[in-house]
């Protein structure tokens, strides 16, 4: 089974030894795996010494390569051009910005977000039945409901003309959402002010570095689909941003971030941060590596896709081959849908 590798650990060179990735601390070998094997390699900042040869086998096997700051931000990517040699399908993504087919794509990508969203907060409320904040969050969930089918029924024949439309409909629902999971929150009795992109604040931080891992494995299964990541269409056009890995983020933020930091605080964990030379606050070291390993832990469980058990994952790779094959062939393009 081809397999992710997350390297994050001070001092660790890799190494490429006949066939084999090494990794070595302190001229010691402290793992090996069969290069044949790797899909994914995540490269944290603290790690040393990379070798030519290794990264020259790795994109050779067709690994991709990701370089990643502390925030778990990748910074660059490295992989095989032909990955991405595909061109109809970029061609036709392109082409679908300027007919509906990009408003079909944000409609159900935004849909979909929504009712993920919704089973999140099911998913919390099984275990709150007969609690004070139990009729609060159904009366959240009820108006999510209604702004989801507002976003159904609307209609127009570019994405530029319905756009904001649907992003005032999406905030709508968003604000009841974030309202629930502060009900959440604060029922174990810490403080969580709302959602919030800048705010230093422990909760947000773990949110905005869940979604940094999630954005790793989404421009991954994009660029192997042979897509572009920068076409988008839920989310604007803006020179650096990754607008298309941002609109298919939308599908598994609630199930794949949302859900394990939730989860992380109700069972009693309560995030660390510190502060660094330049007055600035990180999440502590402790709080990260539990946030990391529960992601990667919902990753690698299954869920139901399409019939059958998937890694979630996987599910993310198959849901961007579905949109990839919307775009070539016109195919349906139904969004995954999170148990709860």
């Amino acid at each position: 089974m081809l397999k992710e590798l997350i390297i994050d650990d001070y001092g660790v060179n890799l190494h490429k030894v006949s066939e084999r990735l090494v990794l070595k601390k302190h001229g010691k070998v402290v793992e090996e795996h069969a290069i044949k094997e790797m899909q994914d390699l995540v490269i944290g900042n603290k790690c040393g010494m990379v070798s030519i040869s290794l990264l020259q086998e790795l994109i050779g096997n067709g690994t991709q390569i990701h370089f990643v700051d502390f925030k778990e931000e990748p910074f660059t990517t490295l992989y095989a051009p032909g990955h991405h040699g595909s061109v109809k399908a970029r061609r036709e993504q392109l082409i679908a910005y300027h007919d509906n087919r990009g408003v079909a794509l944000a409609k159900e990508i935004i849909t979909t977000k929504i009712l993920n969203q919704i089973n999140t907060i099911k998913y919390f409320m099984k275990s709150r039945r007969g609690h004070a904040i139990e009729e609060e969050l159904k009366i959240l969930i009820d108006a999510m409901k209604f702004h989801n089918q507002k976003i159904k029924n609307v209609q127009g024949e570019t994405i530029e003309q319905v756009r904001k439309e649907i992003v005032s409909i999406e905030a709508h629902a968003a604000k009841r959402y974030w309202k629930a999971v502060k009900l959440i929150l604060e029922e174990k009795g810490l403080e969580f002010p709302g959602r919030s992109w800048q705010l230093q604040e422990p909760v947000n931080m773990m949110f905005n570095y869940g979604y940094a891992i999630l954005r790793t494995r989404v421009t991954s299964a994009i660029i192997r689909a042979g897509l572009e990541t920068y076409a988008g269409f839920f989310h604007v056009d803006r020179s650096g941003r990754i607008s298309f890995v941002l609109d298919v983020m939308e599908i598994f933020r609630p199930s794949i971030v949302d859900r394990p930091v939730i989860s992380l605080i109700t069972r009693g964990h309560k995030p660390e941060i510190e502060e660094k030379e330049d007055g600035s606050f990180y999440l502590s070291g402790k709080t990260l590596k539990l946030l990391r390993e529960s992601i990667n832990n919902r990753l690698e469980s299954k869920e139901e896709f399409k019939g059958n058990d998937y890694f979630l994952r996987t599910i993310i790779q198959l849901q961007v081959r579905d949109i990839a094959s919307f775009f070539r062939e016109n195919k349906k393009f139904k969004g995954y849908i999170s148990r709860w």
